[in-house]
């Protein structure tokens, strides 16, 4: 006795073929899926090495201009302004000879989710010859820029003034971020 072959489907009739055009089917769909996904993994991986190397390029940038906005440790510092030889307006507080006060403005931002702390600890003014010089704080009353904590997004301006040698042309701010793993930047002046 012979089978009817007419009841079976194609693919009941041709199981050969069947595993042959399943297996050719599924590796074209998973070579598609693959491909597709490795495609978009080079493009992403090349944005991400993209984005990677122009932080990296802000991130190992460590002197700034002033007027020029850093982004260190969650902070943006700014120096917006510098004001050469000073004058305080208190005759008691008054530079020694061959000296000249620099009152530096700067705005700090918190560029944070949490509250950030800042402190004029941070700031030192190194001359040309390298000597790092503390804030004067005896020589300024109104505007200082002092210690304080910026809300998520907060902002903060003032101004900090330092005693240097007289017409230094080399002077830079120097910031350190004071975080565990902080950064140093300078500010030429």
């Amino acid at each position: 006795m012979s089978k009817d072959k007419s009841g079976k489907n194609w693919f009941a009739r041709h199981k050969v073929l069947t595993v042959i055009i399943a297996i050719v089917l599924l590796g074209g769909i998973g070579g598609a899926m693959s491909g597709d996904q490795s495609a978009d993994t080079d493009s992403s991986s090349n944005s991400s090495s993209n984005n990677s190397e122009s932080e990296q390029k802000t991130e190992d940038k460590t002197e700034f201009a002033v007027g020029e906005t850093i982004d260190i440790d969650s902070r943006k510092l700014t120096v917006n302004s510098v004001e050469r030889n000073y004058q305080t307006g208190n005759q008691f507080s008054q530079p020694e000879s061959g000296n000249e006060f620099v009152l530096v403005n700067v705005t700090i931002e918190n560029g944070s989710n949490s509250d950030l702390t800042y402190s004029t600890f941070n700031f030192e003014l190194q001359d040309t010859n390298g000597v790092k010089h503390n804030e004067q704080i005896t020589a300024i009353t109104e505007g200082r820029l002092n210690t304080g904590t910026l809300a998520a997004g907060g902002k903060v301006t003032g101004n900090l003034v330092y005693e240097v040698p007289k017409d230094d042309s080399g002077l830079k701010l120097v910031f350190e971020s004071g975080s565990l793993f902080g950064k140093t930047v300078t500010v030429k002046l």
